[in-house]
């Protein structure tokens, strides 16, 4: 059978009405610097993207989710000509925060004239089948989009820190502090990979700049407790970058402009 999970579709067309603009500057970016398969490729993923996203919840910010992969694939275009980045860029956060649509398009795809039935997954099954949906979620992405966007998207999902940290029966400080610290080391990581390198980059350029929220916000203070020791990181790496790296002839623009926000809004 095929599924149909429950939407508020008038939350859906608003939230994408806020963010027509930014779509069609995208598409029009696009198609300025790919062309063929490639080109048909990323629209394809901005496709899958929006129907993923623009059901979730807005960020912090007040912004449709969807905005943050958008800004996150135009920073990665600004740094890297391989589609497949801007592709992975797209959908980087879909299998961490949205599995369960993810499992469904690739239900419906495989099986497309069953008979469609209503699925409701609230967040006790999210939880319960959590392992499920994200092994069908990256077999989904490889099957639509290849083995190299699947390799970005399974080493930029998160790992899940937060249940980690609850089964140690850490709270408060001690829980948050756990899982930066495992965070952080994620980073690192993934800064070890050049491309990766590259695509975490675009995303923390995006992530870290907390301006439009209250900084007395709860939030405000998470996230920049979260990311202050990542931002110092980043910018050690780019001090060691060596000539044949793929950010080397950038690393003194994106150092410096990471510098500008840590300045800014960290220090």
């Amino acid at each position: 059978m095929s599924f149909e999970l429950r939407t508020n579709n008038q939350e859906v067309s608003a939230r994408r009405e806020k963010i027509e603009q930014d779509i069609e500057v995208f598409r029009a970016k696009i198609a300025e610097k790919f062309s063929g398969e490639s080109l048909a490729k990323i629209a394809e993923a901005l496709d899958f993207m929006l129907k993923i996203h623009l059901p979730q919840a807005d960020r912090a910010d007040g912004r449709p989710f969807a905005s943050h992969p958008l800004a996150v694939a135009e920073k990665v275009m600004e740094l890297s000509d391989n589609p497949e980045l801007t592709i992975a860029a797209l959908i980087h956060d879909g299998v961490e925060d949205q599995a369960d649509r993810i499992f469904v398009e690739r239900n419906n795809r495989k099986y497309p004239h069953r008979k469609s039935v209503p699925l409701d997954i609230n967040e006790n099954l999210k939880e319960k089948y959590k392992n499920t949906l994200r092994n069908r979620s990256f077999k989904e992405i490889k099957d639509r989009f290849g083995d190299k966007v699947e390799y970005y998207i399974q080493n930029m999902t998160n790992h899940d820190y937060n249940s980690l940290a609850e089964d140690a029966n850490l709270t408060g400080e001690e829980k948050q502090d756990f899982i930066n610290d495992h965070y952080a080391e994620h980073v690192e990581e993934i800064m070890g990979d050049p491309e990766l390198f590259t695509l975490k980059l675009a995303d923390l350029s995006v992530n870290i700049d907390l301006h439009s929220m209250d900084s007395q916000s709860e939030k405000h203070v998470k996230l920049k407790r979260k990311y202050k020791s990542v931002i110092e990181a980043v910018l050690a790496r780019l001090k060691t970058l060596e000539p044949d790296h793929l950010l080397y002839s950038k690393k003194d623009e994106i150092a410096a402009e990471l510098t500008k926000i840590y300045q800014e809004q960290y220090e």
